[in-house]
């Protein structure tokens, strides 16, 4: 399944969420330096938002397994 961001935000969510759910170390590390490109274009308000979104989407991911 690919997924395309059609924004800095969703994109932002998006790594977040890889960061976390990565299967390996450097691949997280990765998510988490991309992670940090989309949230310097963003505000603080939308970075927080961001987090939040993706910890929901990480918790929905638990759920289903």
């Amino acid at each position: 399944m690919e997924i395309k961001p059609k924004n800095d935000y969703e994109a932002l969510v998006l790594a977040l969420t890889l960061s976390v759910t990565a299967v390996n170390e450097e691949k997280s590390q990765k998510a988490l330096t991309m992670a940090e490109e989309f949230a310097a274009k963003l505000s603080e308000l939308e970075v927080e938002r961001a987090k939040r979104e993706a910890e929901k989407a990480v918790e929905k991911m638990l759920e289903e397994t």
